[in-house]
């Protein structure tokens, strides 16, 4: 671990890791099945527990909150507790074999580098029996101020309530063409972080949703290789819906590359973006 910004890293490591380790989960972690299992004076293990009905591949966006969690509780685990983080951008590389259902994959997390503003980490994620799920990291910048992070409405729901993400987010489809789609969700209070903004992990989820209904319309069934997302400014809970336009820019004879923009006014003021790379899915 790289580190530049001494004054805003934990004084005692491994106190700080158990006292973060036993922060309560919110919202968006408890409705996709997320749980501290371990710690460290420098890495995180977590675990999520997936719906298992569901057949076939899962969309990677099953993942938005996973990812989120364990790279963001490792950046919260090194640093003084009189600061907190918010989510600059996340990419996960997802590996070889994709996201199966089955009943759970593991995570780690440890923090790469701690600058002056911002923090650096990454994370991996395997199935039960050690396989690649996905590589992910993800940067957060440093904000003043004391957070007590506290369950959401709607947390004590443990397991996903649903095998379909677009159930699973309460996300409609509100128009949908070759090559591209947009969905609509409202902003519910489980969907919280401790600042009172959607979770960063929430849109994670929405993009891939919306970007893999768009690229299926355009080419046929795809899943996803790599997923980049930038945070350009909060969600905030209110009444405005939160709406993901994604749009497929090319399709290959085996890669299909899409974009999405995610916004709740005007998609001209976006909250966040993201690029994608997916792969055509071959039919025997």
């Amino acid at each position: 671990m790289s580190v530049e910004g001494s004054a805003i890293v934990a004084t005692d490591p491994t106190a700080r890791a158990a006292e973060v380790a036993g922060f309560p989960n919110l919202g968006p972690e408890d409705r996709f099945g997320i749980r501290q299992t371990g710690h460290g004076p420098d890495r995180i293990s977590v675990e999520q527990w997936l719906p298992t009905g569901a057949v076939g591949e899962l969309p990677v966006g099953w993942l938005g909150p996973l990812a989120d969690f364990v790279t963001g509780r490792a950046v919260q685990s090194a640093l003084v507790s009189d600061v907190g983080i918010r989510t600059l951008s996340l990419h996960m590389q997802i590996g070889a074999r994709g996201l199966h259902r089955g009943r759970r994959v593991l995570a780690s997390g440890e923090v790469i580098e701690i600058g002056s503003r911002s923090v650096l980490a990454g994370g991996r994620i395997t199935d039960e029996m050690g396989s690649l799920v996905a590589q992910v990291t993800g940067r957060f910048v440093v904000v003043p101020g004391v957070v007590r992070p506290s369950s959401a409405a709607g947390s004590e729901l443990t397991v996903p309530e649903s095998d379909s993400l677009a159930v699973q987010l309460g996300a409609d489809v509100v128009a949908r063409e070759a090559g591209r789609s947009r969905f609509a969700l409202r902003p519910a209070e489980w969907m919280a972080n401790p600042y009172g903004i959607v979770h960063g992990g929430i849109p994670v989820a929405l993009v891939d949703l919306a970007l893999t209904d768009a690229a299926t319309a355009e080419a046929g069934p795809v899943r996803t290789l790599g997923l980049d997302v930038t945070f350009h400014r909060p969600a905030p809970l209110n009444d405005v819906p939160l709406e993901v336009e994604a749009v497929v820019e090319r399709v290959g004879a085996r890669v299909v590359v899409a974009n999405a923009v995610v916004y709740q006014w005007t998609p001209h003021q976006p909250m966040v973006t993201a690029a994608c790379t997916m792969l055509r899915i071959t039919q025997d």
